[in-house]
This record gives structure tokens, sequence and C-alpha cells, in this order.
């Protein structure tokens, strides 16, 4: 069993996400964001130990402990790199540092690091899907209109009543208008007017 595994995905010349999350065999996950990501910042959440036993099995069914890091002589430079290390529980401690520039036999490394997030749900921090949503106060005379982009209603709602200066309860109106395509690293408000 392990006692923790961490991910930490390092920078590129470029906008790849910068961030680190680890995940204890209690099911803890801390995660840290820090560039060209969704959340920036400390985030905490839990996993179930479901999904612990998965991360376990994952480690020893792809061999971890015993991988051998054999990267070709062909490289790109300027690319990220992607850390990853297991403390076991008898605590024996194996790092991999997975230089993305490399040209690897197979895909077999990435495979084992994108399932890990995919276990610990690392997607909504760093890259969800975005859309455009339009969020509206009727009541009001005049009513404010808010275009956000954001992951969920609730967060483009969150967004539209933390930037209002109204003191009074608000109710809104929210409509999802689009998907958002561009490159957005966070939730934020691209637009407000009175109607």
């Amino acid at each position: 069993m392990f006692e923790y595994i961490k991910l930490q995905r390092t920078m590129c010349f470029g906008t790849c996400p910068v961030y680190s999350v680890m995940v204890d065999n209690k099911g803890n996950v801390n995660y840290y964001g820090e560039m060209f990501v969704y959340k920036s910042g400390e985030h905490h959440w839990k996993i179930s130990g479901k999904k612990v036993n998965q991360l376990n099995d994952l480690i020893e069914d792809f061999g971890f402990k015993s991988f051998i890091y054999e990267p070709g002589y062909e490289f790109i430079t300027d690319c990220p790199s992607c850390i990853t290390t297991v403390k076991y529980s008898n605590g024996e401690t194996k790092e991999i540092d997975h230089y993305y520039g490399h040209i690897l036999i197979d895909d077999s490394l990435t495979a084992f690091e994108n399932k890990i997030e995919r276990i610990i749900g690392t997607k909504k921090y760093v890259n969800p899907k975005l859309y455009i949503y339009q969020v509206e106060e009727k009541i009001s005379e005049p009513s404010i209109r808010y275009i956000v982009i954001s992951a969920s209603e609730k967060e483009a709602i969150y967004l539209a009543e933390k930037e209002c200066t109204r003191q009074e309860a608000l109710k809104w109106e929210v409509k999802k208008i689009g998907v958002a395509i561009d490159d957005y690293y966070e939730p934020l408000i691209l637009m407000r007017d009175f109607k």
C-alpha cells in the first residue's frame, strides 16, 4: 500500500499547466495550482476508499516500484515534466521525473500519470469544460446582466453576486449561452451591463 502519491506538472515554454497534487492512503487530496490552471492556490478534497484502492491497484498493476525510465536519445527542448513520487507504507520512496520531450518506446508512463489524475479528480481544478453564461438580475431597476465564463451555473452566480454592489438580496436568472473555446485559466466576468 502507498503512504502517498504526488504528481508535479512543471513549466514549459508556453502555457502548460503548472501544479502539484498529492493524495494520501486515507484519500485526502492536496492540490496547489501555480500557473495556467483553472483554480490557482491551495485546494483540498477527499476521495473515497474505493478510489484509494484503485490507485493502489494501478501502482501495483503498472509495476511503478520496478519501472525503469529509459528515455530515447532524441528530445525536444522546452517541454514540461511530470514528476511522480510514491512513498510506500514500508518507508520506501520511488520518483520518476518524466520529461515530455523525451521519445519513449511506448506511452504507458503517460497513460499511468493520466489515470492517477482521473482517479484523484484534478480536471475540475486544472482544465474543466467551461461555459458562457448570461446571469441576469430581473427584479431591480435597472436590471444587471453579466456574461460569465465558468465551469458551472452555481459558480457563475457566485461571480455575479461577488461583483454586484447592491446590498439587497437579488434573484438571478441564468442561461447557458455557449461553450468557451478560448484558453481561459480562471472563472471570470467578460461583460457587465444594465438594462
